[in-house]
């Protein structure tokens, strides 16, 4: 099998020898046999495609929210402060050793 170098050579010498008229009529079927460019808007379908799934997200927020509105929250009855005395003194004796506090 001949190498890639011997085998252009053969290619232009081909070329060389072909007369202007056979490479035109070569090159006009060519052109007729490749079928012809579409120009299609692919971006028409992915800004389709988008303005859709923006629909779909906003119809979907809206069905997500209720008319009724939000019960207001009850204060307890009794307002005692007993959560205060439930904590770690030793929190405070830390925070009084270390200088962190005054930062």
């Amino acid at each position: 099998m001949p190498d890639d170098a011997a085998l252009r050579q053969l290619h232009a010498q081909a070329l060389d020898t072909l007369s202007p008229t056979t490479l035109a009529r070569l090159r006009n079927a060519r052109h007729a046999a490749s079928p012809p460019k579409r120009h299609a808007p692919s971006w028409w379908m992915a800004t389709a495609c988008s303005a859709v799934v923006a629909l779909a997200l906003g119809y979907s927020f809206l069905l997500g929210e209720s008319s009724a509105p939000p019960a207001p929250v009850m204060a307890s009855a009794t307002d005692d402060s007993s959560d205060v005395l439930d904590e770690n003194p030793d929190l405070y004796v830390w925070l009084g050793s270390t200088d962190l506090a005054m930062e």
